[in-house]
């Protein structure tokens, strides 16, 4: 059966519950939208500063204003919950070993599954500290190391081992690991920069890339002249370059074969680097580094006429004629990244025609029974989640493997939810996006620190506000429904669509809950309003005298300010135009002195429509609460004028009532 899901979660390759963890920050519940973003990824951090947020680029709020800033969220979700963090469950050990060949994203990923199932996991890792790419290839003004360090320990303290300082293939080999675990798994990653069989690239002044980024981010100095030429069009390069300017160098120039519009670095790296005064030659290739007694003096280039064939293979064909020199004392390589196969020596492992591992990229299996592998070194370079994805799929398979379970591990299929139709994205309130501020470019190009200085609480809760709540639209119970047509009638973006009973397209639906709250016969439900909740907290009151505040999460209501009164229950709603009647006078009967429906003002609502009937709404309840003999003073629609504060304005009722 497939599986519908938010396009940002079906775009993500671990399907983190996006639209969840933004729902927990709306309502500023910052422990949980953790432990959501952490539940399908133990890299939260790490991903809350580098992912590529193909979330983003999935958001179905794009069709209104502007997707959400995703990945911005996810970095104000780790930063606001704080070092106290829930403990990992981990399941009664089974006694069963399994090592791991690699502490990048996928095999810590595999590693800490697997411990977390019970296994014990250990993972061998050549350089001193874990981390793979995390650690050795992402800039520090990129990655700060003790969000690094912060993931890495939580999955260690899942039970995860580690021995560092391990080069396995020479200091232990796969066929030893084999004897003396259960299982292994390769995920050594693509650490080995590609070089290119061209004049003049023997040159000691050329580096490659992922040896000049190793040692950039351990503390060391490159040594790099004045003028750089960084030859590549992928972020790698981008990294590259920006780390050159950093470093001092006077002029620093990406080459690439590609032309702008179809560079593979994302279009905000290659934006970035352009602010931090990088030159870009897009379109042309290397053909030469030129030479004088030893010394690099410049990079020969010949003129791109096409960098793919009509079968979409890249086969770049060249202007026969057109050559372009660029002066220039260094040139670094970025065009493509290989395994270290070193790990191969005396394995017993089947390699390919290239001499690389041969592997199954469906079962990562290998010629070994019991030998598996994940990440890169299966599935060719892509972003870290991709690596994740493949670590937990990984551990998945092993753990069948180890249950004598010899079926692959089953993958779930997804759909994403359709596009937003027209007319619904038409009648959706405009809110600008929250970007992610930075420092400006040439303050930030001058040393390492960090730049994205990251969103504040007011504004990831205004832009947490945002999302759309794709798929937690209304659901009908087909043997209440009358087809009456009152959902048709009251739905701001004329939605119900009534065949026989009311129907509500996924695609159109924006979960607001008003034809709920207006439904005759009860016959409409929506997930993600707590009517449970909702009933329970007016409960709780247990006959106090109490305000209860009726508001909508992260809009008009300053919550924060109303909730910290006292004698003040907040009930939050995904608008308050889902506010149904039987919670007003519920509120009343469990002894509130006073209830607040707390409005939005224009402009600040979060879905549209609704607003005659919520004064409908109220006023029928003012009418029966007179004709209890309640006075319907009682009963307060706060809807705030330009300029004044919510909070104060509830403050004051609030000394009225009691």
């Amino acid at each position: 059966m497939t599986e519908l899901l938010p396009p940002c979660t079906n775009a993500c390759p671990v399907n983190t519950d996006v639209r969840g963890y933004l729902a927990a920050i709306a309502r500023r519940d910052y422990k949980e939208a953790y432990r959501l973003i952490r539940a399908s990824n133990p890299f939260p951090s790490v991903c809350a500063w580098v992912c590529p947020h193909p979330c983003e680029d999935n958001c179905r709020r794009a069709g209104v204003d502007a997707p959400l800033s995703i990945r911005s969220l996810k970095r104000f979700a780790v930063d606001a919950a704080g070092a106290n963090r829930q403990p990992d469950e981990r399941a009664q050990p089974t006694g069963k070993k399994v090592a791991v060949v690699g502490a990048g994203p996928g095999g810590l990923t595999a590693a800490y599954d697997l411990a977390r199932l019970g296994h014990q996991a250990v993972v061998y890792e050549r350089n001193q500290s874990l981390g793979g790419h995390f650690l050795t290839s992402l800039p520090t003004y990129r990655l700060p190391r003790e969000m690094l360090q912060k993931d890495v320990e939580e999955i260690l303290a899942a039970g995860v081992q580690a021995r560092t300082g391990i080069n396995v293939g020479r200091d232990v080999t796969i066929a030893r690991l084999k004897e003396e675990y259960d299982a292994v798994i390769i995920g050594v990653g693509l650490s080995e920069s590609k070089g290119l069989p061209l004049p003049g690239f023997a040159n000691p002044g050329v580096m490659k890339a992922l040896t000049f980024l190793h040692e950039a981010n351990t503390g060391g100095k490159p040594a790099i002249g004045s003028s750089v030429i960084v030859i590549g069009g992928g972020d790698v390069a981008m990294d590259v370059a920006r780390t050159a300017v950093r470093l001092g160098a006077g002029a620093v120039t990406v080459v690439c074969l590609e032309f702008r519009d179809i560079m593979p670095a994302h279009s905000w790296e290659i934006e970035e680097a352009l602010a931090e005064g990088v030159s870009l030659i897009p379109g042309y290739g290397p053909v030469e580094v030129l030479t004088e007694d030893g010394a690099i003096t410049g990079l020969k280039t010949q003129k791109v006429k096409s960098v793919f064939d009509q079968e979409g293979r890249f086969n770049p064909t060249y202007e026969p004629t057109t050559f372009q020199t660029i002066p220039c004392d260094t040139v670094i390589l970025a065009i493509g990244q290989g395994a270290d196969n070193s790990f191969l020596y005396d394995s017993g492992l089947a390699v390919n025609a290239r001499g690389s591992l041969e592997t199954d990229r469906k079962y990562l299996s290998t010629s070994l029974s019991g030998v598996f592998t994940c990440g890169e070194v299966v599935t060719g370079p892509g972003p870290a989640i991709a690596a994740v994805a493949s670590g937990h799929r990984a551990a998945a398979l092993v753990n069948d493997y180890l249950n004598g379970n010899k079926t692959a591990a089953c993958e779930k299929e997804t759909q994403a939810i359709g596009a937003l139709p027209e007319k619904v994205a038409e009648r959706v309130p405009r809110r600008s996006r929250q970007e992610m501020p930075v420092l400006p470019a040439g303050e930030r190009k001058k040393n390492f620190k960090p730049y994205e200085l990251g969103l504040d609480e007011e504004a990831a809760v205004r832009e947490a506000g945002r999302c759309l709540n794709c798929g937690l639209g209304a659901q009908v119970i087909p043997e209440k429904c009358a087809a009456c047509l009152t959902c048709q009638r009251v739905c701001p973006y004329d939605v119900p669509v009534i065949e026989g009973m009311a129907g509500m397209p996924v695609e159109g639906c924006q979960a607001c809950g008003i034809c709920a709250a207006f439904c005759p016969g009860n016959a409409i439900t929506l997930e993600n309003l707590d009517e449970k909740g909702v009933t329970s907290a007016i409960a709780s009151l247990g006959g106090a005298k109490s305000l209860v505040v009726f508001a909508e999460r992260g809009t008009c209501a300053d919550l924060k300010k109303v909730s910290s009164l006292e004698n003040v229950l907040v009930v939050s709603l995904s608008t308050v135009r889902a506010l149904q009647l039987q919670w007003i006078l519920s509120a009343f009967e469990n002894g509130a002195a006073g209830v607040v429906v707390a409005g939005c003002r224009e402009g600040e609502c979060r879905y549209a429509g609704g607003d005659e009937l919520l004064k409908s709404l109220i006023g029928r309840a003012k009418n029966l609460l007179e004709s209890i003999g309640l006075s319907p003073g009682r009963l307060y629609y706060c809807l705030p004028e330009e300029g004044e504060d919510p909070a104060g304005l509830i403050a004051g009722f609030l000394k009225e009532c009691l």
